[in-house]
C-alpha cells in the first residue's frame, strides 16, 4: 500500500476511534441521566400514589426517558464494542450491565418502597427494556467474537498466535491430513525425511517421543546421510534418538512450538467444537424441564434473599414463563461461549 493509502487508512481509523469514544462517553452520560430520572420518577410517584395528575404526568415522562435511555445504551454498546473489541470481558461487562437494569424491579423497591402505580410499573418496564437492548448487544458481541475465534482456529490453528514456522518451511505437495493422525500423517511432515524416520517406521508419534524431524538435528542428519532404518516397528524404535541434554520440560516446549504438533492440536479443536455445540443442544432438549425448574428456583431464591434482607420492603417478584425461558437461553449461550473459550485455551494455550 502506498504512503498516501496508509495515511488515509490511519486517518479513517483515528476518525472512527474518535466517533466511538464520543458515542461511548456521551451515550454513557445520557444513559446515566435517563436511569437517574426513571429511578427518581419511581421514588417521587411511589411516595404519593394518590395524586392521579402527578401519576399521569409521570407516565408521559417515562415514555420520553425510555427513549433517551435506549439511545444512550445504544451509544454505550456500539462505542464500547469498537473501542474494546477483542477484550475478554467486553461481552461479559455488557451483559452484567444489562442484568442490573433488567432486575431493577427486584431490588429497587427496597430503596423507594413498594408502591405500585402505572408510572412506577412503566418506569420499571423502561429499565428492563434498556436491559434487553444492552443484553442483546452484549450477546451479539460474545457470539461474533467466538465465531471469529472459531473460524480463525479452525483455519489456521496455532498460527492465530503468530507461531513462526521458520524460513522455507512449507507444506508438501503429497501431504497427508488425516484427522487426529500421527505426526507422519499430517501436513508439513516431509516425505524425504519421513521415509528415513525411525518414528515413522516404529508407527509412533514425535510428540510422545518428544523428538522429531522439526526439532532434533540427528533425525535430519541421518536422513541426509541416508542411513538405513529397519522396516520392523520394534527394531525401528531402537533407532529413535534420545537427547539427554534437555529436560522433559524443555522437550515439551519444543513440541509446543512445532508446526506438526500444532496441526495435531488444530484437529483436536475441530473435533471438540461441534461435539460441544451438539452436547449443549442435547442438554437443552433432554433436560429442559429440570433446567427451567432450576432457573425458576434461582429467581425465587434471589427474591427471598432480597425480601428478607430488606425486611419485606423488596416486593414479591414472580418471574413469568417467558422471562424464565429467556434467562435459560442467556445462561446456555454464555455457558457455551465460555466452554468454547475453554477448549481454545486447552488446545492452543496449555496444549493438552
Amino acid at each position: 500500500m502506498s504512503r498516501g493509502g496508509r495515511d488515509l487508512s490511519e486517518a479513517l481509523e483515528e476518525f472512527l476511534s474518535l466517533c466511538a469514544r464520543v458515542l461511548f462517553y456521551l451515550g454513557g452520560l445520557v444513559a446515566i441521566i435517563a436511569i437517574g430520572l426513571l429511578v427518581f420518577t419511581c421514588f417521587a410517584v411511589g411516595s404519593d400514589p394518590s395524586n392521579s395528575s402527578h401519576v399521569a404526568e409521570a407516565v408521559r415522562n417515562v415514555e420520553i426517558f425510555q427513549k433517551v435511555l435506549i439511545v444512550g445504551l445504544l451509544g454505550v454498546g456500539i462505542g464500547s464494542s469498537y473501542l474494546f473489541w477483542g477484550g475478554e470481558l467486553l461481552g461479559a461487562a455488557q451483559i452484567m450491565g444489562a442484568a442490573a437494569l433488567y432486575f431493577a424491579p427486584l431490588y429497587l423497591p427496597s430503596l423507594i418502597g413498594d408502591k405500585s402505580t402505572d408510572a412506577t410499573k412503566d418506569a420499571y418496564g423502561a429499565l428492563q427494556t434498556g436491559g434487553v437492548v444492552l443484553g442483546i448487544m452484549g450477546l451479539l458481541v460474545v457470539i461474533v467474537d467466538v465465531t471469529i475465534r472459531v473460524q480463525q482456529r479452525v483455519k489456521t490453528g496455532a498460527k492465530a498466535d503468530s507461531i513462526k514456522y521458520g524460513k522455507g518451511i512449507k507444506e508438501e505437495n503429497d501431504k497427508q491430513n488425516i484427522i487426529l493422525g500421527k505426526c507422519w500423517q499430517l501436513p508439513f511432515c516431509r516425505k524425504f525425511v519421513r521415509e528415513r524416520c525411525p518414528i515413522y517406521h516404529a508407527r509412533r508419534t514425535c510428540w510422545k517421543e518428544l523428538v522429531g524431524c522439526m526439532c532434533e538435528e540427528s533425525v535430519i542428519r541421518n536422513a541426509m546421510e541416508n542411513k538405513p532404518i529397519p522396516k520392523d516397528a520394534l527394531l525401528a524404535a531402537n533407532f529413535i534418538p534420545q537427547n539427554h541434554k534437555l529436560s522433559f520440560q524443555q522437550k515439551r516446549e519444543r513440541c509446543f512450538s512445532c508446526v506438526i504438533y500444532n496441526e495435531h492440536q488444530r484437529h483436536k479443536y475441530k473435533i471438540a467444537m461441534p461435539i460441544t455445540v451438539v452436547g449443549f443442544i442435547v442438554v437443552w432438549v433432554t433436560l429442559h424441564g429440570p433446567l427451567i425448574g432450576g432457573v425458576t428456583a434461582l429467581c425465587e431464591k434471589i427474591n427471598q434473599v432480597v425480601h428478607g434482607a430488606t425486611l419485606g420492603m423488596g416486593g414479591n417478584f414472580k418471574p413469568p414463563q417467558f422471562f424464565v425461558e429467556s434467562m435459560l437461553a442467556v445462561f446456555m449461550v454464555i455457558s457455551l461461549t465460555y466452554a468454547m473459550k475453554l477448549i481454545e485455551y486447552v488446545c492452543f494455550k496449555i496444549k493438552i
